[in-house]
């Protein structure tokens, strides 16, 4: 591109290569042909304003600073603050306020040659091609665009390259020395837009242009204004903050990034084992291998792979009476097991602890191993060291250790039931009427993510029946085969959906007194009408209201106890549930939704759905 005229160019710089002098002589002496050039900075008065915004219309940043503005208030060095109007044709508009700042830059007029547009390889020294005259640019019409710079001479992209093409042939001449500079570092208020205002609109066509008549004739409408769309004039400010406030935003110095652009978080826990749902895959191998340079994991893992050969599935509970001795407490074995066997967090087999290549959803032989879980009461049996919670665990001396008399505690034998866990497996369960009934039953031929390899009907009976005797062994009640009858007369099948959504399992009446009642729920109980015994939901998509089906039940004095019987299962039990967590120490049911003193199901009773039928 080619200019017929020179071009001058104004910007800030530092004086230290310049001279400040009152007069315009030059500097006597001469001067050694390497030095720097000097120059001589003219006496003027210059005032600075770094204007907040990007400047595309120069009559338009003026008008920012106020109406009618001279600009003489900002050459005023004792002038503390100016105001700037982000949206200058608005009245309603606030302006942000300057600070007045102490600066010292000379301003320095540029002078280049024209550009001639001949071209030539970068580089090189090759000879001079198209050279051509190109047109003035200050002769030619600027375009009614709004845009003052005119040809954007100023952008400081062309002017340093300007600056480097002719880096011998450009001259310098120094204007004066800003000593003051006008900045704004405050943050803009809230704006409300009151073109909708017919009160503002008036207010600024009769009032603002300052005519006295016009004014007269200003009037507020008689009334009160009734909605919709009543109006509301704006406070004077909206916010008191002024400045931006200091978030003091840092980097955590404990996540690092990785190479696929991901973090991680250095302290963390390694996660080594798995927590699977009941419908996912079976993990082949632990996350992260073990280190068999520690004596102490080669000694535990030996153990625990002698422990799986005898039993392929374990609860924690069981695992830990069964290693005996052989384990310093429950933490050293949450320490290692995880190297050895993954765990299911809900399903038929959730909590059971399972060695890698096994799956237990494979072959019906693991059905004796699925797992029946119930919400218990916090443990009171007195240990070692045991205190108060609100401690530390520093301050706690060592907690569930293993006891000689508590070696069986994962075994339910229908008469009495340890609290130190709420996970019993078939395996261990040793109750004539329930071992009957798992003994005998038929297989199902593919596994339920509800009821494992068991039939849906004879699930939901053994889980209601071992419901009904934990609380029948806590109040000291005595319950035969007998007394179970009406119940086992219930189908073992899977129920299909009809016309009912509910369906129902008689129980025995253990005609619980109130005060028994209160220790079993925690609260005082209620005298409403409630049906007896244990329901059953079942699952349909296309299910209208519930309806319940009843059989013949206890008495109607006992309906809160037979509330509390009544054991209601999530809609879907083979989600994963609560319960199995790598830092969960026990299978205490110390949950924060159980109630104190209370025996209350957890997962007890199945919702079937009727699509997933075995048949009549």
């Amino acid at each position: 591109m080619d200019l017929s005229s020179d071009e001058d160019f104004s910007r800030g710089s530092s004086p230290e290569d310049l001279q400040h002098e009152s007069d315009e002589e030059p500097i006597a002496g001469p001067a050694p042909p390497d030095a720097a050039p000097k120059y001589t900075v003219p006496n003027r008065v210059l005032g600075a304003v770094e204007i907040p915004a990007v400047v595309q219309n120069v009559d338009r940043a003026v008008q920012a600073f106020g109406r009618g503005p001279s600009l003489q208030h900002v050459m005023d060095a004792a002038k503390n603050s100016i105001p700037f109007y982000l949206s200058p044709e608005d009245p309603f508009c606030k302006p942000i306020m300057s600070h007045n700042a102490r600066s010292h830059n000379v301003v320095l007029k540029v002078t280049v040659p024209k550009r001639t547009g001949r071209k030539r390889k970068r580089g090189t020294n090759d000879p001079w091609e198209g050279d051509v005259e190109l047109p003035d640019a200050e002769t030619q019409p600027i375009a009614d665009d709004g845009v003052h710079s005119r040809s954007r001479l100023d952008d400081p992209k062309i002017l340093r390259r300007k600056l480097e093409d002719n880096a011998n042939s450009y001259q310098v001449e120094p204007v004066g020395v800003i000593k003051h500079t006008h900045r704004f570092r405050g943050l803009a208020d809230f704006f409300w837009d009151m073109s909708k205002s017919s009160l503002a609109q008036r207010y600024v066509d009769q009032v603002l242009p300052g005519d006295v008549e016009s004014i007269k004739q200003f009037k507020f409408l008689p009334g009160v204004d009734e909605g919709p769309n009543v109006d509301i004039l704006p406070p004077p400010i909206f916010t008191h903050m002024s400045l931006p406030f200091n978030y003091q935003y840092s980097q955590n110095p404990y996540v690092r990034a990785t190479e696929d652009g991901g973090t991680f978080n250095t302290t963390a826990v390694k996660q080594v084992g798995y927590f699977i749902g009941a419908e996912d895959p079976a993990p082949t191998e632990p996350q992260i291998p073990p280190d068999m340079t520690d004596p102490r994991m080669v000694e535990i893992i030996a153990e625990l792979e002698e422990a799986f050969e005898d039993r392929p599935v374990w609860t924690r509970r069981s695992l830990l009476n069964h290693l005996g001795g052989k384990l310093k407490n429950w933490n050293e074995l949450k320490k290692y097991l995880n190297y050895t066997a993954y765990q299911f967090k809900g399903g038929p087999w959730r909590d059971g602890v399972v060695p890698y290549g096994i799956d237990p959803r494979t072959d019906p032989k693991y059905r004796i191993y699925q797992t029946l879980m119930f919400k218990l009461p916090k443990q009171k049996r007195p240990q070692k060291g045991q205190t108060w919670k609100s401690l530390r665990k520093a301050q706690m001396g060592p907690l569930k250790e293993f006891l000689e008399e508590l070696s069986e505690s994962h075994v339910f034998d229908g008469d009495t039931y340890h609290t130190d866990g709420k996970v019993w497996q078939v395996c261990d369960i040793t109750d004539p009427l329930l071992k009957d009934l798992l003994d005998n039953a038929a297989i199902r031929p593919t596994w339920d993510p509800s009821s494992g390899w068991y039939h849906g009907g004879l699930w939901a009976k053994v889980k209601a029946i071992m419901k009904t005797k934990l609380v029948a062994i806590q109040f000291d009640r005595r319950l035969t085969r007998e007394d179970f009858a009406m119940t086992l007369q219930a189908g073992d099948q899977t129920p299909v959906r009809s016309t009912s959504a509910t369906l129902h399992l008689p129980l025995p009446n253990l005609r619980l007194t109130d005060e028994e009642l209160t220790l079993l729920r925690g609260r005082q109980p209620s005298r409403k009408n409630k049906h007896k015994g244990y329901s059953v939901r079942v699952r349909d998509p296309n299910a209208g209201s519930k309806r319940t089906v009843d059989a013949p039940s206890a008495p109607d004095s006992q309906n809160e106890e037979a509330r509390l019987l009544e054991i209601d299962d999530d809609i879907d039990s083979g989600q994963d549930d609560s319960g199995s967590d790598d830092d969960e120490d026990d299978e205490t049911g110390d949950e924060d939704d159980a109630e104190q003193g209370t025996i209350q199901d957890e997962d007890i009773g199945q919702n079937y759905d009727a699509r997933r039928s075995d048949g009549p």
